[in-house]
C-alpha cells in the first residue's frame, strides 16, 4: 500500500506538469475544438462540483477570470521555454541569470494566483466545494490527456 501513495502523487505531479503542454496544444487546435473543450469543461466542473444556479453565477466569472490569467502566465512561460529550448554558446551568463530568474518568477506568479483566487473561490462557494474544483479541474486534465491520446491512436490506425 505504501507504494500506491507515492505513486498517485507522481502521478498527480506529472498531470500538473503536463498541463502547459496540454493547453498549448489547445492553443493550436480549432477555434470549434477550443469551444467544445470549454463546453465540456463547464459542464464537467459544474456537476462534479455540485454548483447550483446561484452559486455558478457567481462562480463562472471569476472562475473565468483564473483561467485568463493562467493562460497568460502559461504564455509567458512557454515563450520562455522556447528560450531555453533556442540556448546557445553564445549567451552570457547574465543572460542564463535572467533567463532562470525569469522562470522562477512565473512560477512564484502562478503560486499567488492559485493563492489569490484560492480565497476569492472560498468567498464564493463552501470549502468543500472549492475542494472539489481543485480535483474536477485534476480530472478533466487527465479526461483530455486521455482523449487526446484516443484521438492519436485513432489517427494513427487510420
Amino acid at each position: 500500500m505504501k507504494i500506491i501513495k507515492p505513486m498517485k502523487t507522481k502521478i498527480l505531479v506529472f498531470t500538473l506538469l503536463l498541463l502547459p503542454t496540454l493547453l498549448w496544444a489547445q492553443r493550436r487546435t480549432d477555434e470549434a475544438t477550443i469551444e467544445m473543450i470549454k463546453t465540456k469543461k463547464i459542464a464537467f466542473i459544474t456537476e462534479k462540483v455540485g454548483l447550483t444556479s446561484q452559486e455558478a453565477e457567481k462562480f463562472w466569472p471569476v472562475y473565468n477570470q483564473l483561467e485568463k490569467e493562467r493562460y497568460n502566465l502559461l504564455d509567458q512561460k512557454r515563450k520562455l521555454e522556447e528560450q531555453f529550448q533556442s540556448t546557445t554558446p553564445t549567451r552570457s551568463e547574465a543572460e542564463y541569470k535572467k533567463m532562470a530568474t525569469d522562470f522562477v518568477t512565473i512560477q512564484l506568479k502562478e503560486g499567488k494566483l492559485a493563492e489569490e483566487y484560492n480565497i476569492k473561490l472560498l468567498g464564493i462557494l463552501p470549502a468543500d466545494k472549492v475542494v472539489k474544483l481543485y480535483v474536477a479541474e485534476i480530472k478533466f486534465r487527465s479526461y483530455l490527456f486521455h482523449e487526446m491520446r484516443k484521438n492519436q491512436e485513432q489517427k494513427g490506425k487510420n
